[in-house]
């Protein structure tokens, strides 16, 4: 409720922080998508940190709530690194992170768009 109360632009890191052992089914993860696809165009999400929210061998069980999070909204979202991984190094690098991409997202106009466009308008970059 408070998010949605925002009278600003916000963005969300580690694409809510749900465990993804739960799945894309679960009610918060369910109601995330309801906030990030209601319209306003407020909230902005990040792919980053999965290992965070995942402790199975290549996030495999991530990759749903990542196809769900880019389905919902493929103009609001961003991917990051969120290098250096500080605690994690033992368990991700950034290449494999980078490659989890082109797994949630095979298309590549809309891993453009999560890399390239979505940064620029989030961040109001000048095209040159």
């Amino acid at each position: 409720p408070t998010l949605r109360e925002l009278p600003i632009e916000f963005s969300v890191a580690h694409m809510g922080l749900f465990p993804a052992k739960d799945g894309p089914q679960q009610p918060g993860f369910q109601e995330f998508l309801k906030l990030a696809g209601d319209g306003s165009k407020r909230c902005w999400v990040k792919l980053t940190g999965v290992y965070r929210m995942s402790t199975v061998p290549g996030f495999t069980d991530v990759a749903p709530m990542a196809r769900a999070l880019i389905a919902a909204r493929p103009d609001r979202i961003i991917w990051g690194s969120d290098f250096p991984h500080l605690s994690f190094h033992d368990r991700v690098g950034s290449v494999g992170l980078f490659n989890k991409l082109a797994e949630w997202a095979p298309d590549a106009s809309t891993r453009e768009r999560i890399l390239v466009e979505n940064p620029r308008v989030l961040f109001d970059f000048v095209s040159s």
